[in-house]
């Protein structure tokens, strides 16, 4: 086109050149005018008509290759799957492409919300794009800006393909028969369980596809995929339901772990991952199945049985000469317990300082900082000189000027440096070992030499008084074993929840060394403005549903063991199963106290609330929300958790 726009300009200036010359051939030879005019008028007309040629040759071309283009781009369109629709300011369609047209779609002079109410959002401009479905085809849907333009672009076969990838994805897992071991002992139950419990579990695996391979006695490899997973998930993991049932049938004491990895193509990471998980779920108790996808947090379902505890004394006696042996290859050893010590916490500090100090150690607690419960913190003050004599307590700071790269920093009574009233000195520590009784966490915010946590045991005061038959030289005073003895008792509710035979040769080993049963009931006596106020929180609750019992109380300050044991008093009504108690515990801090008799797992409620602790007995705080705010969550998560149940 623009050799012709040239050519053009070079015509109209030979015309104009042409008149010149004849213009000068008549003035200077006198050239017959009417032959110069006739020349002239011809010469002039054959250009014009050469002129008119052209453009209509020009205009036949770009006729055509607009038609070109306008075809290139309809079948570009085609070929990329993408239509349009053109609406007018009243959301009228105006115009749709010929995608539409060749899947009988025509919406024209319809309302777009009408026809897709999905599009309301990004009409509106509150999103970039939408996916939607029409007559089986997935569209992404996206509107040009300033303009009444929506553009469709299928993504069908994208979308069908990326789901047979995720649903075609591989799922490790793991599944154990907990406590399998010590039922088999006992040579008559083995044909029962093989017949009555173990073959339930192989027919709901064949029942859903999932490869399996037993690994030992107790334990199976499982190999499945996304789809399989998600109907596994669907049915909830009923077999372990089935597992628990046929159990108490026949009075054996088996329940069933599972645990299943997923989100990635690599088997070493899935490989490791659901390895790490079955020993998360035997950690916490069994009983239970352990979900993890890559970058994810675990989820966790069932675990309605108590743990149980464990008979033989081995792993005591193993992670008491692991203990020693790290004290002993110790410069020095701090200790921290969690925020607002309790008695447990507070008792099972003392007794990790008397081991550490019976090697000659120079030795610390943590608990001029993060708070004391006041019953407890009365019991300190009663006794302080004479605990003063012997132990070390310090603040945070103090402590982080004690450390150094063979310090040994030991966590009692919690397993989360989030939870702890030294968590700077754990972010510094390089030694650290870890003393709890409370179900685990799927991460540890920290990374310890050891953890020890034994969700069986009744408190961790139970776990590290275990130790002391396997120490040397340990002086335990009197003042000392009553205060552990405290926390056991409060603990247990006065040895009634969360008791076995262990816990009963840790309170006669106790008594042993000074303590007394009747001194520590008048330790755990309270004011009479504490009665007050835990029958304040009592009178407060209210039934949700038929065996539920929440207690929200919007104004003052309750101490944690007033909530706690308003809760232990609410539990004991008749019909109830679960128990709830919501109060302030300070200015700015607002905590739930949960407990349960066992069949419903507070801890799995209160996990989902971002707070933890036993099936029986767990709570949570929370800085950010009221009272009321806390109960409005605690009501939908109690309603999931009892969909599932049912």
């Amino acid at each position: 086109m623009e050799k012709i726009g040239r050519f053009k300009f070079i015509i109209g200036a030979l015309i104009l050149l042409t008149g010149v010359v004849l213009v000068l051939l008549q003035l200077s030879f006198k050239m017959n005018v009417f032959l110069a005019a006739f020349i002239y008028i011809a010469y002039s007309f054959l250009i014009v008509l050469v002129f008119y040629f052209l453009n209509k040759w020009q205009a036949d071309s770009d006729d055509y290759i607009e038609s070109q283009l306008d075809s290139g781009i309809n079948d570009a369109m085609k070929l990329a799957n993408v239509g349009i629709v053109v609406y007018n300011d009243s959301f009228e369609v105006n115009w749709m492409s010929a995608l539409f047209k060749e899947r009988g779609i025509d919406c024209r002079k319809e309302k777009v919300l009408t026809w897709i109410p999905e599009l309301q959002d990004l009409i509106s401009g509150n999103t970039d794009e939408t996916t939607i479905v029409l007559d089986s085809y997935k569209y992404i849907v996206t509107k040009k800006a300033n303009a009444n333009v929506l553009l469709f672009k299928d993504i069908t076969v994208e979308y069908d393909l990326k789901r047979k990838y995720e649903d075609d994805a591989v799922v490790f897992g793991l599944l154990n028969f907990d406590n399998y071991d010590e039922a088999a002992e006992i040579e008559d139950d083995i044909t029962t369980i093989n017949t009555d419990i173990k073959l339930p579990v192989i027919e709901y695996l064949k029942k859903y596809n999932v490869i399996y391979k037993t690994l030992r006695n107790n334990r199976m490899f499982l190999i499945l995929n996304e789809s399989i997973y998600k109907q596994l998930s669907d049915d909830r993991f009923s077999i372990i339901n089935v597992v628990r049932r046929e159990s108490k049938k026949l009075d054996i004491p088996i329940t069933l772990s599972m645990a299943f990895a997923r989100g990635s193509d690599d088997f070493r990471v899935l490989d490791e991952m659901v390895s790490n998980l079955i020993e998360l779920a035997q950690t916490r108790g069994g009983d239970q199945v352990v979900v993890r996808k890559v970058n994810e947090e675990a989820k966790f379902f069932g675990g309605s049985s108590e743990a149980r505890e464990k008979s033989s004394k081995v792993r005591v006696r193993v992670m008491a000469n692991t203990i020693k042996d790290l004290i002993h290859r110790s410069g020095n050893v701090i200790i921290v317990g969690h925020l607002d010590m309790d008695a447990d916490c507070v008792g099972s500090a003392l007794c990790v300082s008397s081991i550490a100090q019976s090697f000659n150690k120079d030795t610390c607690i943590v608990s001029k900082t993060g708070g004391i419960e006041a019953m407890i913190n009365d019991v300190l003050n009663k006794y302080r000189s004479e605990l003063e004599t012997k132990h070390k307590f310090v603040t945070i700071n103090e402590a982080l000027n004690r450390i150094n790269d063979d310090t040994l920093v030991v966590m009692v009574d919690h397993h989360m440096a989030a939870q702890s009233n030294g968590m700077e000195l754990l972010k510094t520590a390089k030694r650290v070992v870890i003393l709890d009784h409370h179900r685990r966490k799927a991460d540890l915010d920290i990374n310890p030499m050891i953890v020890y946590i034994e969700a069986s045991a009744s408190s961790t005061t139970e776990l590290v008084a275990e130790f002391l038959p396997y120490m040397t030289r340990v002086n335990l005073t009197a003042i000392e074993a009553n205060i552990m003895y405290l926390g056991m008792l409060i603990d247990t509710n006065r040895f009634r929840v969360r008791t076995g035979a262990r816990t009963f040769d840790v309170a006669r080993m106790l008594r042993q060394y000074g303590a007394d049963p009747s001194l520590v009931e008048e330790l755990n006596e309270e004011p009479y403005e504490m009665i007050q106020k835990r029958s304040m929180i009592v009178n407060s609750a209210k039934k949700y549903g038929d065996t539920v019992l929440i207690s929200t109380i919007d104004s003052g300050v309750f101490p944690r063991s007033i909530i706690s044991q308003a809760s232990d008093t609410l539990l004991q009504t008749r019909g109830i199963k679960g128990v709830f108690v919501i109060a302030h515990t300070s200015k700015d801090e607002v905590a739930i106290s949960a407990r349960s008799k066992g069949g419903f797992n507070v801890q799995v409620i209160m996990e989902k609330m971002n707070g933890g602790g036993h099936m029986t007995a767990a709570g949570m705080q929370d800085k950010d929300r009221t009272p009321k705010e806390l109960e409005i969550e605690l009501i939908e998560v109690l309603k999931e958790y009892l969909k599932g149940e049912e």
